[in-house]
């Protein structure tokens, strides 16, 4: 290889950035090869060498030299050189216990199924097919098998547990006596409501193989199991009554209108005059820009559309409750730790 001559023009900045966007799956496929491997926790506090590495994690060495490189390229770990590194702060976010662990996240995100949905996207924008259409019931979730549904789970919990104190900084829970908190998984959001607001009792509502296993553990770690009822059952067909406010987390973007409808409507069926129901999504922009909140809102969007699914504006959300016979009363914003910006909403209706 030559040294690059000086007289040659360099390629323009814009070029070199958008080469990067068309190669960005190279690196969430390199870091998705490193959570599986679970590289970083092979790494530790350590400077390690890569044949040490391969021994830990069971790959070939040069191999995994080269996913090294990589990975350094990317900031996730650092060069110390003669084939031995160490993980940065950003690299010790993929360990995979650590408080704020992203490595549920990369296994999901930047996994196969994902990543096969993702390239499903040109004929979606052939057809418009739902992919949910071909799965089991029209449903993702209950067609989960159980290692791929604890992954997701761990993944939505680093999510629930970033976004939870944004969401106890912008809305007020000590108004209420009882809380349901819908389709909640293993109860990382509703543990925190009620850890921050002690005169609060809760209903855990989601399917029964995820209340009755990892929920009831969340409840008790965060001592507030005394003071939350687990109910397991399917939120299309009902949900459980006696509650002053539902909260829906990052429900019903996974459902197109006719299906957020019906789970609407189920819901405003047990809503007494009074109460309130809570979505807490992102409402998406009218008009897109660059900042981080229009890019993060346009992922989960055009993501959601693979699903079946969307992000809906401020309008959507007023016309959809209207279909359920909800009144939209206020949008409140929220900014989650792991985002910086306001990438959520804290979304009230009331019964029309």
């Amino acid at each position: 290889m030559t040294t690059a001559d000086a007289s040659q023009p360099e390629a323009p900045a814009t070029a070199a950035a958008v080469f990067q966007m068309i190669t960005g799956h190279y690196v969430s496929t390199a870091i998705n090869s490193a959570a599986r491997i679970e590289l970083a926790d092979a790494i530790g506090d350590d400077t390690v060498d890569h044949a040490v590495l391969a021994q830990r994690t069971g790959t070939h060495p040069e191999s995994l030299l080269r996913l090294l490189y990589l990975l350094a390229s990317a900031g996730l770990v650092h060069d110390a050189g003669d084939g031995r590194f160490a993980l940065t702060d950003s690299g010790r976010l993929l360990c995979k216990d650590g408080p704020d662990s992203l490595h549920a996240v990369a296994l999901l995100h930047a996994g196969p199924g994902h990543i096969q949905r993702w390239f499903a996207l040109h004929d979606v924008l052939k057809s418009a097919p739902k992919v949910v259409d071909s799965e089991p019931g029209g449903n993702p979730f209950a067609a989960m098998p159980p290692h791929v549904a604890a992954v997701f789970n761990r993944a939505m919990t680093f999510f629930t547990r970033h976004t939870a104190q944004a969401v106890l900084e912008a809305y007020d829970f000590t108004k209420f006596g009882t809380l349901a908190d819908i389709g909640g998984g293993e109860g990382s959001l509703l543990a925190a409501i009620l850890r921050a607001t002690p005169g609060l009792r809760g209903i855990l509502f989601d399917l029964p193989s995820v209340v009755e296993d990892a929920a009831e553990r969340t409840l008790a770690d965060a001592g507030v199991l005394d003071r939350c009822e687990m109910v397991g059952g399917d939120f299309f067909a009902k949900v459980p009554p006696g509650a002053d406010a539902y909260l829906l987390k990052n429900v019903i973007h996974d459902w197109d209108d006719t299906r957020s409808r019906e789970l609407l409507a189920n819901v405003r069926e047990v809503m007494a005059p009074g109460s309130r129901l809570l979505l807490v999504e992102s409402v998406r922009p009218e008009r897109f820009g660059t900042s981080l909140t229009d890019r993060l809102a346009a992922y989960g969007h055009l993501g959601m559309l693979l699903n079946g699914g969307a992000e809906r504006s401020r309008q959507e959300y007023e016309a959809l409750f209207a279909s359920a016979r909800l009144t939209l009363s206020q949008v409140v914003p929220v900014r989650p730790a792991w985002t910086g910006v306001t990438s959520a909403h804290v979304i009230e209706a009331v019964p029309a």
